[in-house]
């Protein structure tokens, strides 16, 4: 074995340098001792180059630290749009629920002229309506819908007293027209 095949292949042997190459393998059949190539995508907690390991459906085991919670969802729409005034966009809007913590708050606003979009938390509605902007959003020529999750945002309702709402609002700043919005929030267990 004096001549030792040059790498022109896609795999090399370690231990003698020698190229060897790939050997066609169809779908179902036996893996073990096989020689393939592979990429370093996965990795063990030693940094060891490993295969990933398949659940007994062929899946890959996923493990999420997600908290847990209930999803809550609202879209709505001004019609007539509203022009030089912050409006409620009816029907973006979600009751929430006191003593809890909401995250994961996701919004959307959309509309074919200028307009501002404000995501409000509003406690003691229709009483007191004590106000908290959580984000403010403007559309208009170039990027008519805006879509957005606002990460490591949360809401708290602890100490809340009355109706407790997380609305959307929002007005034309040129011209009427229609707006729509959509909010959603994980609502923690």
């Amino acid at each position: 074995m004096s001549d030792v095949a040059e790498v022109f292949n896609t795999l090399k042997d370690s231990a003698t340098g020698a190229g060897e190459g790939l050997i066609s393998r169809i779908e179902g059949e036996v893996a073990a001792g096989q020689e393939g190539s592979i990429g370093f995508a996965f990795k063990d907690s030693s940094g060891n180059v490993v295969l990933p390991q398949l659940d007994s459906q062929g899946r890959l085991p996923i493990t999420s630290d997600a908290v847990a919670g209930t999803c809550k969802y609202a879209f709505g729409e001004l019609v007539a749009g509203s022009f030089g005034a912050s409006a409620k966009v009816t029907g973006a809007e979600i009751p929430l629920t006191a003593g809890k913590n909401y995250t994961n708050i996701g919004i959307t606003g959309s509309c074919t002229r200028t307009s501002l979009f404000e995501l409000v938390h509003i406690d003691d509605e229709g009483v007191t309506d004590t106000e908290v902007v959580v984000e403010k959003f403007i559309v208009g020529p170039g990027q008519f819908t805006f879509c957005c999750q606002l990460h490591c945002r949360e809401v708290s309702t602890v100490g809340g007293t009355g109706t407790i709402v997380l609305t959307l609002r929002a007005e034309n700043l040129e011209k009427a027209s229609a707006l729509r919005g959509s909010i959603s929030v994980l609502e923690e267990v």
